[in-house]
């Protein structure tokens, strides 16, 4: 056998023994449960999770994030500064988070007692009592709302809201996570405290528990956080995205001192069986930085952009694939001609020796993607949510290895067709 042939089985080894090792269950209740023992520290990452992202906002847009935003805004028992004053002292950290499929809260605390126990009935209070108070709530609308007045004057606000609506019409997809101007002074408090008692149950919900707890403590901590909330049922399915069927263009004129452009497309759902083909390959073509193909014919060759990128955003049903630039007006159209032209080229030929090079590079960068409790925890997150195998931080480094050009070749053929491309641009004129 060649000596590189055994050292990439050797890395394979090394990578497959370095990933950790996740275990499931769900609590009496009916939320999943996903746990890593992570024994290096004396901490503890718990992320909890529900299907209550902003694609469940209906008409409401917005609703999912000010709900989401509200929890740590004050329970029964502590107002929003009793609160944050709690976690400050146990020296925790809490957080909350909110996506177009999910929203999340999590806490990261040492495991030491008393601090364990009090952080995680404060973090579990929050989950399950809170008072989503009035005045909270419209300060909280009034900052969201200045938020998006200055997210108003930037030009790629308006390009990624664009781009979005476009591709995804009037799919739950198509808005924007926070809202709007106009759907957010219409949202109330009644509506805030439907969508928590709809969305924010154990049925719909998982707990990720990752540090320096047992099997049985992580259990208990489960049972004791989740097993608070009703059982409820899951959030429905969401419908499937429609592909485009042509070539199409948006255009936003903005007062702008560059063309800002997106083009792209829907790509693959989370847990697509061609997604590993389709990360190698958008590695090469613009996902890796100034070794991508876009840098080195649209910066690199030609001097167009400072940056270019190309990336795809799975989520429960299909993300979009997106390629992103700016540039000067004048050379709006000649970037966008060596975008495409850069795309066939790489949809006919791909070199055997840069694939190889790229896959080098993130086969031996693979173990820094997990190298701390909070990674492992957003990862454990992710394959639970998406219902992906609890070996995934496994199978990934081997799937990718196990490539050929041929194989990426044909995963890209099949998903991505570079004469029905979504091209959007923002900044060329008043």
């Amino acid at each position: 056998m060649r000596a590189g042939v055994l050292l990439v089985l050797w890395c394979l080894a090394a990578l497959v023994q370095a990933a950790p090792k996740f275990e499931t269950w769900q609590t009496q209740n009916g939320a999943k449960v996903f746990y890593s023992h992570a024994p290096q520290l004396p901490m503890v990452d718990v992320i909890v999770t529900f299907a209550a992202g902003s694609a469940y906002d209906g008409q409401h847009w917005g609703l999912a994030s000010m709900t989401n935003a509200l929890l740590e805004g004050g329970t029964a028992k502590h107002d929003e500064e009793q609160v944050a004053e709690g976690f400050n002292r146990l020296g925790a950290q809490f957080g909350t988070s909110i996506g177009r499929d999910r929203a999340s809260l999590s806490l990261r605390t040492l495991t030491r007692q008393p601090i364990l126990d009090q952080a995680v009935a404060l973090f579990s209070e929050v989950l399950t009592q809170p008072a989503f108070p009035k005045e909270v709530l419209e300060r909280v609308k009034a900052n969201t709302l200045t938020g998006l007045k200055v997210a108003e004057t930037r030009p790629g606000t308006h390009l990624n809201r664009l781009f979005w609506r476009t591709l995804y019409g009037t799919h739950p997809y198509s808005h924007p996570v926070s809202g709007t101007l106009e759907t957010l002074p219409l949202l109330t408090r009644q509506q805030v405290q439907d969508f928590y008692r709809r969305y924010y149950v154990a049925r719909n919900g998982q707990i990720v528990i990752a540090g320096a707890l047992s099997k049985t403590q992580a259990k208990a901590l489960a049972e004791r956080i989740m097993g608070q909330l009703p059982a409820g049922t899951p959030a429905p399915a969401l419908p499937a995205p429609k592909p485009l069927q042509a070539a199409q263009r948006a255009e936003m004129p903005f007062a702008a001192t560059q063309t800002y452009l997106m083009m792209g497309q829907l790509g693959v759902r989370r847990g697509d069986a061609d997604y590993y083909a389709l990360f190698l390959g958008n590695h090469l073509f613009g996902g890796a930085g100034f070794s991508s193909l876009l840098m080195e014919e649209v910066r690199e060759k030609r001097g167009l952009v400072y940056g270019v990128s190309s990336y795809f955003i799975p989520l429960k049903v299909e993300g979009p694939w997106v390629i992103r630039l700016s540039t000067q007006h004048a050379r709006a159209e000649e970037a966008e001609q060596v975008v495409r032209e850069t795309l066939k080229r790489f949809m006919r030929q791909i070199d055997p020796e840069q694939l190889q090079a790229i896959k080098d590079n993130l086969l031996g960068g693979w173990p820094l993607r997990f190298d701390s409790n909070r990674k492992i925890a957003g990862y454990l997150d992710m394959i639970g949510f998406y219902s992906l195998p609890l070996d995934y931080l496994e199978r990934f480094p081997e799937a990718i290895q196990r490539l050929t050009v041929e194989d990426v070749q044909a995963a890209w053929r099949r998903h991505i067709h570079p004469d029905k491309l979504l091209t959007v641009r923002v900044g060329a004129g008043e």
